[in-house]
């Protein structure tokens, strides 16, 4: 009996184990299983918290407006987002440049807000447009006038000698030719007449500097005086690879002034019927660089745009260029150090703005007077100085645009983009010169006005936000600057919670622009001269003191379109719509297209991968559950 009643109580002590171990295996289960709904929530709020935050903000309104940008127009920007860095409730600005054709294809894509462009939107890209439900509103706010800058045939540029015949003792036979002694250099003006930039931008066999009209409009030689060493061959062009107005300009200048030299062009290439002056280039090969500031940099280092790297322009270049971007490339130049960082010797080329005839038979240089003149005259018609009798007139003139969407923008956005449309078309417009650019005509600051208006009001429409005419724009616009518009349209939207820009200086935009990105001051100083001649002698044309913003400080904080996205613009409108049609029908974005999404993303990702290496694990035995 003692036995069993032992054994009984072992029994009944395993029994009282067994379920303390069950209470505590359940405790445990519930601790494990609490624990994993924990993290599990934590990591599904931290999924959905930007779309939380994102649904709480749409009253804040988006932060950052895109602008895409020439690079004719990027001088002119930074003014604009200088003037508007600190409205309250402004947005941000990041900036991108290119040509025309990817300004607006950019804009066509949702890869910008705004676009900046000197060619108007063709019926391609306004039915690309609408077909994503917007139209296009067109705002002109730019006068721009297109220069050629120009390298010599030597680094040390254009050099004037003094032929003597060889001395008998050299020369017994009297069968060589004179020596030329260098005198000193020459100082200009350059001038070019239209068959000379025909020559060598239509690539012709005909020698410019052997030209005998080009030979009898350098000034600086006297009859029976000084004279030069010709090279043997022609200047090197340096085109533009991105499809734009400059090359558009281009075109329409050589065929209306030099039609059978391009129409031999057109021969040489069996193009048949000959093309018409196009955004991209006609003439297939011919020798360019992307954009502006990179076509400039290789005139500037003496260079041609030939596929061998560094070719030395052993004939001279030339390129298309803004006048702002060539008279700092010549005062960079101008003031680079004789030595280099590693002791070797700088090579400094001597550069020139090249006058050209206008209409009127005048000889001119690239002056914002000039481009004033002839937007005038023509009403704002492009070239329109290039054949029409306008004395003063500076001949490859025309505006560049800014094209928003009718629907789309934000209230805080549509306010910004009219806000530098209306400075622009004021402030901006009196202070033009000082950027080497012209004044808009009355016609076209009309038209830029009523597109702000136009754009205001259609972009106005979410629900509670409302326009409002009001003289009182501190709100809206740069303190101070829009009083004598009177009563402007802006959309009224909540200030609670509107986005501001970070702060910093309210700089003049040109006295020192805020870069939008960097926040750099970029110093732009009055009275730029863009006048002919060499960086040598007396003929400098601007001082150590006339800094003026280079193409890469005007572009800080700016990307260039690479070589894919020039591939794209060459191809049109339909190289990239597909892609952003099928990005459109997908149920969720694509990667990288936002921000929230990709959250979600990672948590799906993670989660299964959970669930399937458990799987392999149970599979394999490792794990029983």
């Amino acid at each position: 009996m003692a036995k069993k009643v032992v054994t009984g109580k072992t029994t009944a002590t395993k029994q009282a184990g067994q379920a303390m171990k069950k209470k505590i295996g359940a405790r445990s289960g519930l601790l494990s299983r609490s624990i994993l709904a924990g993290v599990a929530v934590l990591l599904l709020g931290w999924a959905v918290a930007p779309f939380i935050a994102g649904a709480q903000s749409d009253s804040a309104e988006p932060t950052e407006l895109r602008i895409a940008n020439t690079h004719e127009s990027l001088a002119a920007a930074s003014t604009w987002l200088g003037a508007v860095k600190n409205i309250p409730g402004s947005t941000t600005a990041r900036q991108t440049s290119g040509g025309d054709a990817q300004s607006k294809e950019r804009l066509i894509t949702g890869g910008a807000d705004i676009a900046v462009s000197g060619t108007p939107f063709t019926e391609a890209e306004r039915k690309a447009l609408e077909a994503t439900g917007r139209s296009v509103i067109e705002a002109p706010v730019q006068a721009v006038g297109m220069s050629f800058l120009v390298s010599g045939p030597r680094p040390q540029g254009i050099q004037l000698c003094e032929f003597v015949e060889q001395s008998p003792e050299d020369d017994p036979n009297n069968e060589l030719p004179p020596d030329c002694f260098p005198v000193r250099d020459f100082e200009g003006p350059l001038r070019l007449t239209s068959a000379n930039l025909a020559d060598v931008f239509l690539e012709s066999a005909v020698n410019n500097w052997q030209d005998p009209e080009f030979l009898s409009l350098l000034a600086e030689f006297p009859p029976g005086g000084l004279s030069m060493v010709s090279p043997i061959r022609p200047a090197s062009p340096v085109l533009r690879g991105d499809a734009g107005m400059a090359n558009l300009a281009l075109g329409t200048y050589l065929r209306t002034t030099q039609p059978a030299k391009w129409s031999t062009r057109s021969s040489s290439l069996f193009l048949n019927p000959e093309p018409e002056p196009n955004a991209t280039w006609p003439f297939d090969r011919a020798p360019a660089r992307l954009g502006m500031p990179d076509a400039v940099g290789v005139v500037r280092r003496w260079g041609t745009a030939s596929a061998a790297v560094d070719s030395p322009a052993e004939a001279g270049a030339m390129t298309m260029a803004t006048p702002l971007a060539a008279a700092e490339a010549i005062r960079a130049e101008a003031e680079e150090p004789p030595f280099d960082a590693t002791g070797l010797e700088n090579l400094k080329t001597d550069l020139y703005v090249a006058q050209l005839k206008n209409g009127a038979g005048e000889w001119l240089s690239p002056t914002p007077a000039g481009i004033t003149s002839a937007l005038a005259a023509g009403a704002g018609a492009p070239l329109f100085a290039v054949t029409q009798n306008v004395p003063g007139a500076w001949p490859l003139s025309w505006s560049n645009s800014i094209y928003a969407p009718d629907s789309g923008l934000t209230g805080v956005e549509a306010n910004t983009v009219a806000a530098i449309i209306r400075w622009q078309s004021t402030v901006g417009r009196q202070r033009s010169a000082e950027l080497v650019e012209g004044q808009l005509p009355d016609v076209l600051v009309a038209q830029a006005l009523a597109a702000a208006d136009k754009i205001v009001s259609s972009n106005c429409t979410a629900a509670g936000l409302k326009t409002v005419l009001t003289s009182d724009v501190e709100r809206f616009a740069p303190a101070g600057t829009l009083a004598d518009l009177g009563k402007t349209l802006w959309c009224d939207t909540p200030l609670e919670g509107s986005p501001v820009v970070d702060e910093g200086p309210a700089m003049d935009p040109f006295t020192g622009a805020v870069d939008a990105l960097t926040g750099a001051i970029v110093p732009v100083v009055a009275g730029v001269s863009a006048t002919s001649g060499s960086t040598s002698g007396t003929n400098s044309p601007l001082s150590a003191s006339s800094a003026t913003p280079s193409s890469a400080s005007a572009t800080a904080g700016s990307a260039d379109f690479s070589a894919e996205s020039a591939d794209t613009a060459t191809g049109g409108i339909a190289a990239t719509l597909p892609a952003v049609t099928v990005a459109r029908n997908m149920p969720l974005p694509l990667p990288g297209s936002d921000p929230r999404f990709d959250r979600l993303a990672t948590l799906a990702l993670g989660g299964l991968m959970f669930l399937g290496v458990r799987a392999l694990m149970r599979r394999s035995g490792l794990i029983s559950a």
